[in-house]
């Protein structure tokens, strides 16, 4: 097998690093001392080109592949978290179940948009009863005529607060389970009874957005429905979360090459008893964890990449990196914040920004324990991670 990135694929990674240099290595700390979502960052990283690797160009992308997205990924989460956090609204989850699901006027209509950022996206699938429980939603979308009536919450929506257009998971069926549960491309602009509201959650970054978002008696057009059928939505949720799944571990490499990177660094310089504290065993054997897990998680996410891009089911694979990446990442974040010591919590530096973070790649998109499920009774044969691929 071979792993080297081919010449397009190490183009797009240098291209974010280049991008990263310029634009937001010199600038996370003023933007993060300003709290608010930065609108700008998330349009130069589509004029860019960063959101459109999985789509052609009649499309608004550029066709370069999953593996040169999660490239991409990494290198933007390796810079901040603040510009590693907006693909999967942009370029991977939303888009994708457009592009999948959607008829040929919401596709025409949303994924360039979303792609060139003309649009903000958010995936409106958990809700305050539950994450894991997708199928116990209780937002209901009721048809009258030419019109849904939407009633429910949503919470924990990354940019739902600022988004454009927000993919709605609700049941239109509330009798026949998870096929009764339709998706919804709804426009917030002027939306009356819609309303949203932030929460106060610490991620690692105050730049990017969380609210719970409420619905009212919110009447939307019947062609806003997914791919003009009902009750296809939960499958469209759980097929497109298997890109999600490989979004999460790729930005957990970038936090964790990241945090790599300023222990070496930090080890060169630090002098305690006379010596850099690198020259102890026990910071080199620290720093070797991090590296070997650090690589392992890079390879898991680059061959479940690689296997969306020829088409082959990866699902399986996605699990597989998401769970054991979401464990990685918190481990090599913890033993960088031990070997700065108290330094790690300042605010000038990222350590403990990214140790924060760490802890959300493990709930992100399905968490460790629902992992373990899928992969144990995919293992079993009870309950094939892939069976709802499109």
């Amino acid at each position: 097998m071979n792993f080297e990135p081919t010449a397009e694929q190490s183009a797009a990674r240098e291209m974010a690093r280049t991008f990263a240099s310029r634009e937001i290595k010199p600038y996370w700390r003023a933007r993060e001392a300003e709290a608010r979502f930065h609108r700008d960052l998330i349009e130069k990283m589509a004029a860019a080109g960063m959101f459109g690797c999985l789509f052609p160009e009649d499309f608004g992308g550029n066709g370069l592949g999953f593996v040169a997205q999660v490239l991409i990924m990494e290198e933007m989460m390796r810079a901040s978290i603040e510009s590693g956090m907006p693909f999967n609204q942009q370029g991977v989850n939303v888009p994708m179940a457009i592009y999948r699901w959607g008829t040929d006027e919401q596709k025409r209509r949303y994924v360039p948009g979303l792609v060139s950022a003309r649009y903000i996206g958010a995936f409106g699938l958990t809700e305050p009863g539950g994450g894991s429980d997708s199928a116990g939603m209780k937002t209901r979308a009721v048809r009258h005529g030419d019109r849904y009536v939407v009633n429910g919450a949503k919470l924990w929506i990354t940019y739902g607060s600022v988004a454009d257009v927000i993919l709605l998971f609700a049941k239109t069926d509330p009798a026949r389970g998870h096929d009764g549960i339709s998706a919804f491309l709804v426009e917030t602009r002027d939306l009356k009874g819609f309303s949203s509201k932030a929460i106060a959650a610490d991620i690692g970054t105050q730049c990017v957005p969380t609210a719970e978002l409420f619905f009212h008696d919110v009447e939307i057009p019947a062609d806003s429905l997914l791919g003009g059928v009902e009750g296809q939505g939960f499958k469209a949720a759980m097929s497109t979360l298997h890109y999600g799944r490989v979004c999460v571990p790729a930005r957990a490499i970038g936090i964790a090459q990241a945090s790599l990177d300023l222990a070496i660094d930090y080890a060169k310089e630090r002098t305690a008893f006379g010596k850099r504290i690198g020259e102890f065993q026990a910071i080199q054997h620290t720093i070797a964890d991090m590296l070997a897990k650090t690589e392992a998680m890079r390879w898991l996410v680059y061959r479940a990449a690689a296997r969306a891009d020829q088409g082959l089911p990866f699902g399986r694979e996605a699990s597989i990196a998401k769970y054991y990446a979401g464990e990685a990442v918190i481990d090599i974040t913890e033993k960088c914040l031990e070997i700065f010591g108290g330094f790690g919590f300042a605010r000038e530096l990222p350590v403990f920004r990214y140790f924060t973070c760490a802890r959300l790649m493990r709930t992100g998109e399905g968490s460790a324990n629902i992992q373990k499920n899928l992969l144990g009774m995919d293992a079993l044969g009870w309950k094939m991670i892939d069976r709802h691929a499109n």
